[in-house]
């Protein structure tokens, strides 16, 4: 039997990007699948392409409107949820927002919408699943990101929330390991997703310079990395061979390698900027 098959599965941001794809191919290992994001017209299209990827008869797909960085909010929708789809089996938290810029363009505003949804989105969620979770000796699985254990110039804002959800996960990992749920926490590269489209409106070059040094990939590869390492019950993940070699160089030199390798990279953007008298 197919690990996945039969399990109640919620994920948020399930409207685009890795949590849709995620989605995508849990529709395809027989899951049921109840997804959230805030706009409703996304989740629909959504809710449309995953039907067509069904595994066989009898899969449950639902989709609900939902702000996660709204705890009140979190915790009517979950009960809900548990009540009409079933309590969840795996949860998996991937709504996000961010961009990058410069710190003295980021306002107070910008930067706590960020730290809302991305850490507290997160927060909301588990808190409000957490007794149907051990109930069922579940699965959470955190998306975090590079951003998350590599200081990057130009992400203040989006860096400090993947920072500090790495930082939460670390800490509830073993409260949830005393009544049997499982956490698995992603840190992928850059991923081909809307989320870049609306981050080349504002990205310095020194951030793009240093974003290149990781690499990108598909959100299928993502995806297929964080499900496997779902199956096989993995804490870390870390997708791309580019990554995984910042990581282990931000752990063994320890982050004095990777801080001089920024440095230098920026240095090298800043003279062709002076160049080219573009410099901020």
């Amino acid at each position: 039997m197919n690990y996945f098959q039969g399990k109640n599965i919620y994920i948020t941001g399930g409207s685009s990007g890795i949590g849709l794809e995620i989605a995508r191919r849990l529709a395809a290992e027989g899951a049921h699948l109840l997804l959230f994001a805030r706009t409703a017209s996304k989740l629909e299209e959504a809710r449309r392409d995953i039907e067509t990827r069904w595994s066989g008869s009898g899969q449950k797909l639902a989709a609900m409107p939902l702000d996660v960085s709204d705890d009140p909010a979190v915790r009517r929708v979950m009960d809900r949820a548990v009540r009409e789809f079933g309590p969840p089996d795996i949860l998996i938290t991937s709504a996000g927002i961010g961009s990058a810029d410069y710190f003295e363009n980021i306002t107070y505003e910008a930067f706590d919408a960020v730290m809302k949804i991305n850490l507290y989105g997160t927060r909301n969620m588990i808190a409000a699943l957490l007794e149907p979770l051990k109930a069922r000796r579940g699965h959470v699985a955190i998306i975090s990101s590079v951003a998350g254990y590599l200081g990057m110039f130009g992400y203040t804002a989006y860096g400090t929330s993947k920072f500090a959800l790495v930082g939460f996960a670390d800490c509830i990992r073993g409260e949830l390991k005393r009544h049997g749920v499982r956490l698995t926490l992603a840190c992928p590269p850059e991923t081909d997703t809307p989320f870049l489209v609306e981050e080349s409106k504002t990205i310095p070059p020194q951030s793009r310079a240093l974003k290149d040094i990781a690499g990108r990939l598909s959100p299928e590869v993502v995806a297929a990395r964080v499900i496997r390492g779902i199956r096989k019950n993995s804490y870390l993940v870390i997708p791309g061979f580019r990554a995984r070699a910042l990581y282990l160089t931000q752990c063994y030199s320890p982050g004095w390698l990777s801080r001089l390798i920024s440095d230098m990279t920026v240095a090298r953007v800043d003279r062709k900027l002076r160049k080219g008298g573009h410099l901020n």
